[in-house]
Order: structure tokens, then sequence, then C-alpha cells
């Protein structure tokens, strides 16, 4: 079978992206997560905030809770939906429910685990409603985006299995496959990019690393091999 090598460079998966946003307009109390860049893990605390405009609903919710007497469980419910509509979550809801005590606090956790890309908060600042705190990306899986020369090109499927290896980590390889073939060729070095998506379980491929690929399958289909001898 046809041997096509090539070279190319580590990016973010972007598929492999969350958006941690601020529910309802708040304070930014305390930050755990201080710098872009840094590790976070899945389910890690990234900031805890104190939203003032909380504190009524729930006030509305319990002191509803109270009341004696029959037919109150439609007020209970339109209580209920205010917290939503506010921005609670369905926790925070039973939070209040379990302990009956108002939380103007909510603690923001990482959806997933990686590497925090975007930090548009600090301590102090007042953030509205929608406002874009963290942007977290996962390096489970990292994309390489490869070289090939344009003569090669045809050799080339996308769900091709590839084998990458890094200077950075001698005598380890990558198995990912190719996710796409970009329709753009580089006019000054006659290379169409493949956009490859590789395996990165311990987190050793970072973006802008140099790494260099040789793919294994690349036949369409089935073919007769005839043995060289």
């Amino acid at each position: 079978t046809p041997q096509v090598a090539a070279v190319g460079s580590i990016a973010f998966n972007e598929r492999d992206q969350a958006v941690v946003q601020a529910r309802a307009t708040g304070f930014v109390e305390r930050l755990h997560a201080r710098a872009t860049l840094d590790r976070v893990a899945k389910g890690q605390a990234l900031a805890e905030l104190y939203v003032p405009e909380w504190i009524a609903a729930q006030e509305e919710f319990l002191s509803v809770r109270r009341m004696q007497g029959t037919e109150l469980a439609p007020l209970v419910d339109g209580a209920r939906q205010r917290m939503r509509q506010v921005g609670m979550s369905e926790m925070q809801i039973a939070l209040v429910e379990g302990s009956g005590r108002t939380q103007p606090r909510i603690t923001l956790f990482a959806p997933i685990g990686g590497v925090i890309t975007e930090l548009m908060a600090r301590e102090g600042m007042t953030v509205m409603a929608g406002a874009t705190l963290f942007r977290i990306n996962g390096l489970g899986t990292v994309w390489a985006n490869a070289e090939v020369p344009e003569s090669q090109s045809a050799l080339l499927r996308p769900g091709a299995k590839v084998q990458a290896r890094s200077p950075a980590a001698p005598g380890a390889t990558f198995d990912g496959k190719v996710q796409a073939i970009v329709p753009e060729v580089n006019p000054t070095t006659r290379t169409l990019k493949a956009r490859l998506e590789i395996a990165n379980p311990q987190g050793t491929l970072v973006p802008g690393m140099f790494v260099q690929m040789q793919f294994m399958d690349t036949r369409a289909g089935k073919a007769l091999l005839i043995p060289t001898e």
C-alpha cells in the first residue's frame, strides 16, 4: 500500500470546548482559577458569585411554603418558577427547599477537564447575565493540522488511521484518524491541509507542538495484495 507521511502542528480540538457563563447579574466574590492556560479538572470549582436578585425570589418561595391553608400548590409552583426565571438551576432550587434558607451565592464548576483558554472574570467585578466568564478546552483529544503534498492528497480519505510522533515525547506514538480534508491548497508549498484527531490521554501533546505523522491505511477499499517475493 502506498505510504504517506506528513508533518504538522498540534491545535486545540474545537469540538471539545465548553463555555461557563453567568446565569444572572452578580458580583464575583472569589476566584479559584486565576490565569489562562491553567489546567482544571472536571467538577473543579472555578468561581463564587453573589447574586442579590435571587434573594427576593427565594424569600417569596419560602414565605409561600410557610403559609397555612389549602390550595397553595399553585402558589408554590409559581414561586418555584420565578426562581427558575432569575437563573437558578434545579440543584440550587432543591438546596433552598431542603435548607429552608436563602442561598444568594453560587459556585461555578468546570463542566469538562482541560485548560482555561479564556478568562473574563476578576474578583470584585460585576458580571451580567449571559456574560462569558470562562472558556475551557479539553486535552483528551487534540487536532493535528497536517500538510500533505498535493501529489499525495488523492491517497487520503476521512477515517484513515494515522500514527503521530513528537520530538517532545521520544519513543511515544499517538494514534488518531483523519477527521477532514480541508478544501484549500497552500499556493506556496503546494500542500493540502488534513485535519487529524489524535488521542492524547496523558495530555502530552499541547497546541503549537510539532509532530510527524504516518498514514497507516490509505486504500479506499479492498485490494488484491501480491507478496513481493
